[in-house]
């Protein structure tokens, strides 16, 4: 056990180290940074890389803080002050955009396989009962607690400090008093970002060098400052090293192991549910709350509840598309492309879902894939257990997911803007754990419905009237379009008036009558209705699952693509699902590497959150109208 124990604070060090960075920076500028881990990946990569080419050992380590530090004080510098203004929900969004940026960057350079960082301090260290230490271990310790007290010390007997705490109260009035905003902006996420080299390195030497796991092992940092409610820096040292404890003694019994990295996300989504039961604060500045339809930006204001004139015209042109798509696609490219565009076909559900929630109630889920996968799995165990008619699966499917969804709906009733977007990212994360863990239906016995052994594996029939990718693509067009406007019907009645009113404001929507409760439970509802049913059809187009499809970086992938589809139209919604799916597969077909597209997408979310909020969608939309 006592290895466990080390191993586990070894972990929790890091974790802590991450969260006080974290902290820091929030409490300075107000910015939750969702890029914190990408950051330390990169400048870990560099020196992984550097140490390959035969560099001296310190220069290379170095040049870890060095890079992350540049790339922080960059965004910090350049990116930070357009969005200072805005809500603390935007400004998380945005860093979800550099992440994608240096995510793809990593890959594109460096490749997705995993790697092994080896530092001069693993191979030295001291015996404690038996149980070997390195000094690897006992410098993530050092550092966590070095970090939290010396930044106590700095916020409080420095000038670099006072600033600090000043900009954190009041950006207006510090830069009245002559507080050099800018500069301690820079400085502070150039500082942050040095530390997420460091602990990139650390974290590079005792889990592996894969820039993926960096990236969002971020999300166990964010646990710890959860805990530490985004203010006490002792108490986020403390839930990080409790944290790296939960997950490293839950490897230490058989049964539980597979589960172990449930820890960091089960920790943060029951702090945020208790410190807003409490009425207990996790961030500077109080509830987030959506900003008035008059305060949002140009042209992005929901559109109003059509009469039945209105949504007959868009149900016929949605038909008319879709009929068009369904004759001429099958004729036009060969089968490659074929199933391709049936993968965007179905992401355009998904897609749906996640504009519905963002433009009509200001909500951002990032665990919509998990949904997804929730729906692929009720599938798959429905189609190989029973006898039911396609179709029958399907709804099926989307129905249990619909029910998740409504679980997944419950902490919207207290929890907004960042507090939302951090409980469905932990709920994705954990649901990767679940599904990595028990994998998917393929035809074998028990509730799993797993092959043991070296048995053969089955794959989900697809309809028989859809037997053949041709087939299949009309159906999943078909599908679409009746999801589409199940959420158009939905808009332009009495949930989408109930929904435009809680956008405006709630209070006010109280004030007219609206049940918050009810119709906030029904846009969750709703979305995970269609993504279950997207995620039986993707079950059927592929025969198999795989957990590794459906992680939570692909939740924030998603996110992204329909912030830069545009959120606010069907055009947007549309187009989401094809520059998701259809690009990435033009640049592998063109020898292209197909990660470049997570710097486009990742930048092409600064951008939408930045200066063109409707997103592609509603440029072409304002095109159309002036035609």
């Amino acid at each position: 056990m006592l290895p466990f124990v080390i191993s586990g604070l070894a972990l929790g060090a890091v974790y802590a180290l991450s969260g006080v960075g974290i902290v820091v920076l929030y409490r300075a500028t107000g910015v939750l940074n969702l890029a914190y881990g990408a950051l330390g990946a990169i400048g870990a990569l560099l020196s992984w890389q550097l140490l390959q080419d035969g560099w001296p050992v310190v220069p290379a380590l170095a040049a870890a803080p060095l890079l992350s530090a540049l790339l922080s004080g960059l965004y910090g510098g350049l990116v930070g002050p357009l969005v200072a203004a805005r809500d603390p929900l935007v400004k998380a969004v945005c860093t979800l955009g550099l992440a994608l940026m240096l995510l793809g960057l990593c890959y594109w350079t460096w490749s997705d396989d995993p790697r092994t960082l080896t530092l001069p301090t693993d191979t030295a260290g001291f015996d404690v009962g038996g149980a070997r230490v390195t000094l690897t271990q006992t410098l993530a310790l050092a550092l966590a607690v070095a970090l939290t007290a010396g930044t106590a010390v700095l916020l409080r007997r420095t000038g670099f400090g006072t600033a600090m705490r000043a900009l954190a109260d009041d950006r207006e009035i510090s830069a009245l008093l002559g507080v050099p905003i800018r500069r301690v902006e820079t400085v502070t996420w150039a500082a942050g970002g040095a530390v997420a080299g460091l602990t990139g390195l650390v974290l590079g030497s005792l889990t592996r060098l894969e820039a993926g796991t960096l990236t969002f092992l971020v999300i166990a940092s964010l646990a710890a400052g959860v805990v530490g409610r985004f203010r006490s820096l002792p108490v986020t040292l403390a839930a990080g090293l409790a944290i790296g404890l939960a997950e490293a003694l839950g490897g230490a019994w058989e049964q539980t192991a597979p589960y172990r990295s449930v820890a960091p996300f089960a920790v943060a989504v029951a702090a945020i549910l208790w410190l807003q039961r409490t009425g207990a604060r996790a961030r500077r500045g109080g509830t987030v709350e959506v900003r008035p339809a008059d305060a949002l930006p140009a042209r992005t204001r929901p559109l109003p509840p059509g009469d039945a004139r209105s949504v007959l015209r868009v149900v016929l042109g949605l038909a008319a598309g879709a009929a068009a798509l369904a004759v001429l696609v099958p004729l036009a490219v060969d089968g490659y492309w074929v199933r391709v565009l049936t993968s965007a076909v179905i992401f355009v559900i998904p897609a749906a879902g996640i504009a519905l929630l963002y433009a009509r109630l200001g909500l951002v889920s990032l665990g919509q894939v998990a949904l997804l996968g929730v729906g692929g799995w009720v599938a798959l165990r429905l189609a190989f257990a029973t006898g039911w008619p396609f179709p029958l699966v399907v709804l099926a499917a989307g129905a249990v997911t619909c029910l998740v969804g409504i679980v997944y709906g419950l902490p919207a009733l207290r929890l907004s803007g960042v507090d939302l977007a951090l409980v469905t990212l932990m709920a994705g994360g954990a649901f990767q754990v679940a599904f990595s863990a028990t994998g998917f239906p393929d035809g074998g016995p028990g509730f799993l419905g797993r092959v043991a052994g070296s048995g053969t594996q089955q794959a989900m029939p697809r309809p028989s009237m859809a037997a053949s990718d041709a087939g299949f693509f009309r159906f999943a067009v078909l599908c679409a379009v009746l999801a589409l406007v199940l959420v158009v019907l939905h808009q332009r009645g009495r949930p989408g008036r109930a929904w435009a009113a809680i956008r405006s404001g709630e209070a006010g929507a109280l004030a007219v009558g609206v049940a918050l409760t009810r119709y906030k439970v029904w846009a969750f509802a709703l979305a995970a209705f269609v993504t279950g049913t997207a995620g039986a059809l993707l079950a059927a187009n592929t025969g198999r699952l795989d957990p590794i499809s459906f992680r939570a970086s692909d939740s924030v992938l998603l996110f992204a693509v329909v912030l830069v589809g545009g959120a606010y139209g069907l055009t947007g919604v549309v187009l989401s699902g094809v520059v998701g799916q259809v690009v990435p597969a033009a640049l592998d077909a063109a020898g292209l590497d197909g990660n470049l597209m997570l710097v486009v997408f990742g930048a092409g979310t600064v951008h939408a959150l930045v200066t063109a909020p409707r997103g592609i969608g509603g440029q072409l939309e304002d095109l159309r109208r002036r035609a």
